[in-house]
């Protein structure tokens, strides 16, 4: 018992400090305290002392406590225990302190019955809701959605009174409703949410503040989920379309994120429909942020959205607006069109899509011209052939010279990639002498992407193409005089890709004289290298 006596006494010592920081280390060893003086101290002694310091200590230290009971509960068989100490914080006047309270009363609620959210937790959260201070009630509408499922009798109860809080003339309150109102909905009868719900839902919509407005379009993702697409058309369309018009840029920018969102939730006939004008006029928002936050959804939401209403709305306006953008824009413009080719069909891909990605092509920015490449292969899989015009065809041999190396090494996977999709003829015809350039190319990592990608072409085009186009350029490039050694080990890896498709004979007429002269090179680099593939060779 002595033990016992002295943890707590421990702690109140310690507490009486003032170093916060040495107050707040104390509380993160209430775990310990409790484990040390059991289950009817803790209830009869600390859980009072604790409730002394509220009025007194400062907020760091009233969050550890509220972070602290929200994992304590595991140690006492009765976790009813902690609500009270909980409730006087969620009252409390630190954001932060409050937030931390509702979160562990949350956590604790998962682990009460039936009975005790009945009894216990509805009534402390409508306690909440009815307080004199707008602390109290702003902390209770974290609670509605974990108290509900739950609380039976007292459902009708408290579906009013969060009902209320959305009608209160404090800002924040409000602004809690609204932040909370779509999770809420989610554990609501249907009937209720249609008759009950939406009113006010609809009422918030329009509140004078930007920022209500903001979080009740993010509360409609939850709503538009949980009704039917049918329901949605006839009680939240009106809500949506008004939002992604609002004089707010706040709002038409959470209108514009969230824009996928919605369209999974509405379906493809109601995007395709109804929202699809809407969203196309952010496409060209005054608001830079705006425009940025809608080309970064609409490569998400394309499979809600039908081939002729992207071709009659989404590409004329980004080929419009793409030119004049910031940096963002246009590179979500290139990942968008890249994403809709399979969409739209490959003549509006030729004669829409091509030409603008060919301007991007030649942009200032590396992002830019890093996303179109990244992104061309699915233009290719729609296309197939046609993309290799001698536009193409010079712009991409150029752009192996980019100043950027994840831009050239974009470019030699895309050839790698492309060249496979095509087949060797295509290849040979119009891109070989382009890929082949990685083994002088400056960037390591470009020299790495091209072993890479040459692994897989050898794999495809088998012997022939090996052994009358690729050797000889791979075995000329290592023999070029007065170069740098790590071209030397770039032709040696390449080589390396080789050997699994060439028989005994070739190899030892084509590639041992290689290895032989790589055994004497006077860098010692180049002789660990070709003393390595041939040791995995053996392998």
């Amino acid at each position: 018992m002595v033990e016992d006596i002295n943890a707590f006494e421990l702690l109140k010592e310690e507490m009486t400090t003032e170093e916060i920081h040495l107050k707040v280390n104390a509380i993160h060893r209430l775990k310990t305290v409790v484990l040390s003086i059991g289950n009817e101290d803790t209830n009869k002694k600390l859980l009072p002392y604790l409730e002394t310091l509220i009025e007194k200590e400062d907020d760091e230290v009233l969050f550890a406590i509220a972070e602290e009971l929200g994992s304590l509960w595991e140690l006492n068989p009765i976790k009813t225990a902690f609500l009270p100490l909980l409730e006087s914080l969620a009252k409390m006047d630190e954001t932060v302190v409050r937030e931390q309270a509702a979160k562990s009363l949350t956590t604790i609620s998962e682990q009460l019955s039936d009975a005790e959210m009945q009894n216990v937790f509805a009534p402390l959260v409508i306690r909440l809701a009815q307080g004199e201070w707008f602390t109290g009630r702003v902390s209770s509408c974290h609670l509605f959605y974990p108290a509900y499922s739950r609380s039976n009798a007292q459902k009708e109860k408290l579906r009013k009174k969060f009902i209320e809080l959305c009608q209160e003339d404090t800002p924040m309150i409000r602004r809690a409703c609204a932040a909370k109102l779509g999770p809420f909905c989610t554990m609501l009868e249907k009937s209720h949410v249609l008759q009950e719900i939406l009113p006010i839902f609809r009422q918030l919509s329009q509140d004078e503040q930007d920022t209500i407005r903001v979080l009740c379009l993010e509360s409609l993702i939850h709503i538009a989920a949980h009704l039917s697409k049918e329901e949605n058309q006839v009680h939240t369309l009106g809500i949506l379309l008004a939002a992604g018009e609002d004089k707010s840029w706040k709002v038409r920018l959470a209108f514009a994120k969230n824009f996928a969102k919605f369209a999974e939730s509405f379906g493809k006939d109601i995007t395709d429909g109804n929202l699809i004008q809407t969203f196309t006029l952010l496409l060209t928002d005054n608001e830079a942020e705006v425009k940025n936050a809608a080309i970064m959804s609409l490569s998400q939401c394309l499979k809600n959205l039908s081939s002729p209403k992207i071709c009659d709305f989404i590409l004329p306006t980004l080929t419009n607006s793409y030119a004049d953008a910031q940096v963002s824009f246009k590179a979500g413009t290139a990942t968008a069109l890249c994403e809709m080719a399979a969409l739209i069909g490959k003549d509006y891909t030729m004669t829409k899509v091509m030409p603008i990605l060919m301007e991007l092509l030649k942009d200032d920015n590396a992002d830019v011209r890093l996303n179109v490449t990244s992104g061309l292969i699915k233009i290719c899989a729609v296309v197939g052939p046609d993309i290799l015009t001698s536009n193409f065809v010079s712009q991409i041999t150029q752009m192996t010279k980019d100043a950027q190396w994840r831009v050239k090494m974009s470019v030699f996977e895309f050839i790698g990639d492309l060249s496979i999709s095509l087949g060797k003829d295509a290849f040979v015809k119009n891109l070989e002498s382009v890929f082949m350039a990685y083994l002088t190319n400056t960037a390591a990592s470009v020299r790495e992407m091209g072993i890479t990608k040459s692994r897989d072409l050898c794999a495809t085009f088998k012997s022939d193409w090996i052994m009358t186009s690729y050797l000889p350029k791979v075995i000329e490039n290592f023999n070029i005089e007065k170069q740098g050694y790590n071209y030397r080990m770039c032709s040696l890896m390449s080589l390396q890709t080789a050997l699994p498709y060439m028989g005994k004979d070739l190899i030892s007429e084509k590639i041992v004289p290689v290895f032989v002269k790589a055994a004497g090179d006077k860098i010692p680099n180049v002789q660990f290298c070709v003393s390595r593939i041939i040791a995995q060779s053996k392998q």
